[in-house]
């Protein structure tokens, strides 16, 4: 039982020393992975926040106009009732002239 202990110790101490080698060399390229994927979230965070704020604008641009215009299918439904009462005036104006 003893063996297996100091064997258990051996291998557990050496491969601590083993291990902290390669976290040595890569911690430093760990570090500048990290960073720019940070960076590379800021660039994407404020890309989308610009975006929100464009179809923001966009969104209260076309909302004022329609307030300011009617719609193309009210304004043609307008056009027309109001064309057919010119049509039935001049009718009348007409008729009313020849008497």
């Amino acid at each position: 039982m003893r063996g297996s202990f100091f064997w258990g110790m051996v291998v557990g101490a050496g491969g601590a020393l083993v291990a902290s080698i390669p976290w040595e060399t890569t911690r430093p390229a760990a570090k500048r992975a990290l960073r720019a994927g940070l960076a590379g979230y800021a660039a994407v965070r404020g890309a989308a926040a610009r975006f929100a704020e464009d179809v923001e604008d966009l969104v209260a641009e076309v909302a004022h106009e329609m307030k300011q215009t009617p719609a193309p299918e009210a304004a043609s439904a307008t056009a027309a009732t109001q064309g057919a009462a010119s049509q039935e005036k001049d009718a009348v104006d007409g008729s009313q002239s020849k008497s």
